[in-house]
């Protein structure tokens, strides 16, 4: 598609230079160029603008990773203290209930 759009623009160029050269007061051509000139330079500076943000997403999905590492040891040691005030409570439990 790039190479399509550089050909239609050398064409064009010849045309309004022929143009030009002939001293036709016709604007229209000129302003098709500078157009498809300027959406090519905006294109690329819009590029440059993107890039920063695949950083972005590249350090997002990170965290993410981070976050999801902390809550599976945050879990990891819910339960095992939950196991260990089962345990607990099961000792006084059975303490209490020991006949004399």
């Amino acid at each position: 598609m790039e190479n399509e759009t550089k050909e239609l623009l050398k064409e064009l160029r010849a045309y309004r230079n022929d143009m030009v050269a002939r001293n036709y007061p016709h604007q229209q051509i000129s302003d098709i160029i500078t157009k498809w000139e300027t959406k090519k330079t905006v294109s690329e500076e819009l590029q440059d603008e993107l890039e920063p943000i695949t950083d972005f997403l590249d350090e997002a999905e990170k965290e993410k990773k981070e976050l999801e590492e902390s809550y599976q040891e945050a879990k990891r040691q819910t339960k095992e203290r939950r196991s260990k005030e089962w345990i607990e409570g099961y000792n006084k439990w059975k303490k209490a209930n020991e006949p004399n």
